[in-house]
């Protein structure tokens, strides 16, 4: 064997040796990167997907990580105009002797949709209940999410895409707001399906031939909603009069309503709901 032969040789082992270093260097940092020390202690399902958060502290760096908190997914933070849906799964997750609770959750745009890819868990303690309260920035969310009057009626007054919300809420001045109506009569009037008829309430008002305008999905969906506001206006001129609907004081309205039609389904008629609780 020459000297040259032999120089190569070594050269080439040299190499092969660095390069296997290198490779068990990068795979002992990816584990070790993988490896949180979280284990899954308990894992817990509910029967509520209709609950609705938001971050606690939208300022601070809030991770959303995969199912066994090995990857982190996201920041929240960088979502801001998000709300979390959560699933009503959670489990219990042990680190160093100390257990916590962490949340199955999903994201739901600004615009509405529940459909995000941004899904994970993040600890429960980075989550506060209720949609995102900043509703200038918030369009077309469902009615479900809401927990109180005067978050729906905020939403109401803020959302771009409830204008004409707004305006036929003008037409029954003293009627109030009611979240429990608007989901008991899911959002539209009872008299849109085969049973009119709404648990709790009593004495409901019947506005058959104004319910379809609220329906971009079923009455002319590119009309505007100075268009479809003056249509319903008209309908309850001829059925009610302003001063029946003013001296409605005793009854409350359930409202729904979507500016968007792509985002509505079939079991979904926007409208109203006029009772008295029983």
């Amino acid at each position: 064997m020459t000297k040259k032969m032999f120089s190569l040789k070594k050269s080439q082992m040299f190499a092969l040796i660095i390069s296997s270093l290198i490779v068990g260097y990068t795979t002992t940092m990816i584990n070790a990167k993988a490896d949180s020390g979280y284990t899954v202690v308990k894992r817990m399902t509910g029967n509520n997907a209709n609950v609705a958060y938001h971050l606690a502290n939208n300022s601070k760096n809030t991770y959303l990580w995969n199912g066994i908190h090995t990857k982190a997914k996201a920041n929240l933070r960088k979502y801001k105009n998000y709300s979390w849906r959560y699933y009503g799964k959670s489990l219990i997750l042990s680190h160093n002797s100390k257990k916590s609770l962490y949340y199955y959750i999903q994201g739901i745009t600004p615009n509405g949709n529940e459909a995000s890819k941004i899904r994970g868990i993040v600890w429960h303690s980075y989550l506060t209940p209720g949609i995102n309260p900043n509703y200038k920035q918030l369009n077309n969310i469902y009615y479900r999410y809401f927990n109180t009057d005067s978050e729906y009626l905020h939403y109401v007054q803020k959302s771009p895409s409830q204008k004409l919300t707004r305006e036929v809420l003008k037409l029954f001045p003293n009627t109030h707001l009611s979240i429990q109506l608007t989901k008991a009569a899911d959002g539209a009037s009872p008299w849109a399906w085969a049973s009119p008829g709404v648990d709790g309430y009593k004495n409901i008002l019947e506005f058959p031939t104004v319910q379809k305008y609220f329906n971009k999905r079923f009455y002319k969906p590119n009309i505007s909603d100075n268009t479809r506001f003056k249509l319903i206006k008209a309908g309850l001129d001829k059925s009610y009069s302003q001063t029946k609907r003013n001296a409605l004081t005793q009854y409350q309205i359930g409202i729904y309503y979507y500016n968007n039609p792509h985002r509505l389904i079939d079991d979904e008629a926007p409208g109203f709901t006029i009772a008295i609780p029983e």
